[in-house]
């Protein structure tokens, strides 16, 4: 927390992703310039309909690999 940063959110970037729920995850990262968003729900941000080639999805186990 003591690094982190509040993110105002002024476009609503919607990728359509399977699990509506998981969409604001995608507009905070956009909005923050984020490259990677870490989950072990890899699977329901697959096969969007708005893609962003400069942000990975990845589990946890392969940010502490790489």
């Amino acid at each position: 927390m003591s690094v982190s940063q509040w993110v105002y959110i002024y476009y609503l970037w919607r990728p359509n992703l399977k699990d509506e729920a998981d969409n604001h995850l995608i507009e905070l990262a956009v909005a923050g310039n984020a490259q990677i968003i870490a989950t072990n729900n890899v699977k329901d941000f697959q096969n969007t309909e708005l893609l962003f080639p400069n942000l990975s999805i990845l589990k946890p186990e392969q940010m502490i690999r790489s």
